[in-house]
């Protein structure tokens, strides 16, 4: 069964365009930093739609998924992970023009599942996995907030 993500909203005092193309701008990243670092691989790209190796913190536990990224410049950004640690993962960043920048969402689902125990799959993802992913896309967002406003110097202390 699948468990919806609570979505997530974070308003940036930047135009659509530069936010999109910040938070985007994994498709770019070929480089390899250190093992205990986030990262993005691009392996393949086809126009708009890339599939892309990211390695993900969380606490002490490092991450590895295998994801479907489709880019709708400069409206929306959506992933679906193909392999790694949940059975499905899908979500969606949207951007939205409002009066002090761009309000960027995150919405989406996941589920896991464990074969020996049919339903804990879903307790799993329910009381504990939900809420530590929520809590890495709150900080991936915060993140792309400071980033971007730091870059055209509106950034507020």
């Amino acid at each position: 069964m699948k468990v919806k993500l609570r979505g997530q909203s974070v308003t940036v005092r930047a135009p659509r365009p530069l936010v999109f193309e910040t938070l985007s701008s994994f498709a770019q990243n070929d480089g390899s930093p250190p093992k205990d670092e986030e990262r993005a691989r691009l392996i393949e790209r086809d126009g708009d739609q890339l599939l892309m190796e990211f390695h993900s913190k969380d606490g002490r536990e490092m991450y590895r998924t295998l994801e479907e990224v489709v880019l709708y410049p400069h409206d929306r950004i959506t992933f679906r992970h193909l392999k790694g640690p949940l059975y499905h993962s899908q979500e969606q960043f949207d951007f939205t023009d409002v009066s002090d920048g761009t309000r960027v969402t995150h919405t989406g689902e996941i589920e896991c599942r464990m074969h020996r125990l049919p339903g804990a799959g879903w307790l799993a993802a329910r009381f504990y996995v939900k809420r530590r992913y929520e809590h890495l896309v709150l900080r991936h967002m915060s993140n792309l907030k400071e980033q971007v406003e730091a870059a055209v110097g509106t950034s507020r202390n």
